[in-house]
């Protein structure tokens, strides 16, 4: 096959095609999709599958160049801005800078990749996999990822995962203890919102540890059942785990008593925020979660039998009013009003909660200023103040990224090296109640510019 002369997509007898990206793309968006036969929808997705690889591969390329050109920690640096780029979070965006980046050390691999015989998803874990065999020389790795590439085509990624998993051991029988230890690494727990005010707990943990947790959570389970109770052992399961950190939360203190850690000086709580209204009835406007999101009303209510409420003042968009002081430090009152408003991480797209995240100065706070003396607005106000992850608080103070605010909209504008610049538009901690009437859509902004 070469060109875009294709009569039967439906003849097509195995993938890769051997035909550039541009000439497959023209092929198949001149295939008339309701009048060909089954084999050739078939073959179709797959060609359009061959499709999406390439275009990886050719983004890999961009991605490289951009690395390449970058001297201070290219690939955490790379990561950010694509991010903001794509509008996706920076643990996808470190993925596919860290694809591109290792694909440029094995030709194979960006060869295959190339011309679409291989997808992201296997690349990952072809080097996942390899990079297991710590202890491997360079032309056995080699060997290894050339017959993982060999293989790719007839494995699904699981099956793939496991075949070179296989082929590492059996040239380094001391990868498996080296690949237990770097898994171990990985350990973490991962909150993953779910629809109907639900949610996952994924705990990643060595074997053993996970074992012994659902051994005592089972246990826990099992003692919990008494005459009349309806519950299934899932759910009995579910509630005895729910127990035993509402617990600690409301006693304030681990199991063996040592008091829970506070920060910015405020003890480890729930941070839940709805409407006055709402709590008494007159509406049913959702109420905001901290860490999870919107919540149902009810939800709301429920939360607030039992809840410590502060009273946090909102303007007519929703977002909470300032307050502000003239010391370096902000505040507990100040604190809770930055969190209330920014709600997560004010760098684009990050999702890491306000409450667990760093208070920074915009501008950074001059100690030499006497803001009493020169009659200055104070520089620890909320329209100076954000809240930032750890990374992105490092990554502005290393100037690799430049912000402003504007407190009448509440959006922060974000300048990368570039130039290039990216929105952060707030987040109301309450709905206003014109959000939730039917607008007409917003005029067509024209063609784009290209």
């Amino acid at each position: 096959m070469r060109g875009a002369g294709v009569v039967d997509l439906g003849a097509v007898e195995g993938f890769p095609l051997p035909v550039d990206l541009a000439a497959l793309v023209a092929m198949l968006v001149s295939v008339p999709v309701a009048e060909v036969s089954g084999a050739a929808l078939v073959n179709g997705v797959a060609a359009w599958q061959q499709v999406i690889a390439m275009a990886q591969a050719a983004q890999a390329t961009f991605v490289r160049e951009l690395v390449a050109r970058t001297a201070m920690d290219p690939l955490v640096r790379v990561a950010d801005e694509v991010a903001c780029a794509l509008v996706c979070t920076r643990r996808l965006a470190q993925d596919l800078v860290l694809r591109a980046d290792a694909t440029a050390a094995h030709p194979v691999l960006a060869d295959a990749w190339a011309t679409g015989g291989i997808e992201a998803r296997k690349i990952d874990v072809i080097l996942t996999e390899a990079q297991a065999g710590t202890s491997l020389g360079g032309a056995v790795r080699d060997a290894v990822i050339h017959d993982a590439v060999a293989h790719a085509a007839d494995l699904t990624a699981p099956q793939l995962a496991r075949h070179v998993r296989t082929m590492v051991l059996a040239a380094d029988p001391d990868a498996g203890d080296k690949q237990r230890v770097a898994a171990r690494e990985r350990r973490g727990v991962f909150l993953d919102p779910a629809p109907d005010a639900m949610a996952r707990l994924i705990a990643y943990l060595p074997a053993a540890d996970a074992t012994a947790a659902f051994t005592a959570i089972d246990a826990l389970a099992g003692n919990a059942r008494v005459d009349g109770d309806t519950r299934t052992v899932d759910q009995r399961r579910a509630d005895a785990f729910a127990d035993i950190f509402t617990a600690i939360l409301d006693r304030q203190t681990t199991p063996d008593g040592t008091p829970l850690p506070r920060k910015h000086g405020q003890r480890t709580a729930l941070q839940v925020t709805v409407a006055a209204s709402t709590l008494a009835g007159l509406d049913n406007n959702p109420g905001f979660l901290a860490s999870y999101g919107p919540i149902p009303a009810q939800v709301a209510r429920e939360l607030a039998q039992d809840a410590t409420w502060r009273r946090i003042l909102t303007d007519p968009t929703g977002q909470a009013c300032v307050v502000d002081t003239h010391t370096y430090r902000p505040g507990a009152d100040l604190t809770r009003t930055v969190q209330a408003r920014d709600v997560t991480c004010t760098f684009p797209g990050c999702r890491q909660p306000a409450t667990r995240c760093e208070i920074d100065h915009r501008t950074p706070y001059d100690h030499h200023r006497s803001d009493h003396e020169q009659g200055l607005e104070p520089q620890t106000c909320a329209a100076n103040l954000h809240a930032l992850c750890k990374h992105h608080h490092q990554a502005k103070t290393k100037r690799w990224w430049q912000v402003t605010y504007d407190p009448a909209t509440g959006v922060s504008t974000w300048t990368d090296r570039h130039g290039l610049t990216y929105a952060r538009h707030p987040t109301p901690v309450l709905v206003p109640d014109h959000a939730l009437h039917h607008r007409p859509p917003p005029p067509h902004p024209g063609n784009p510019p290209f």
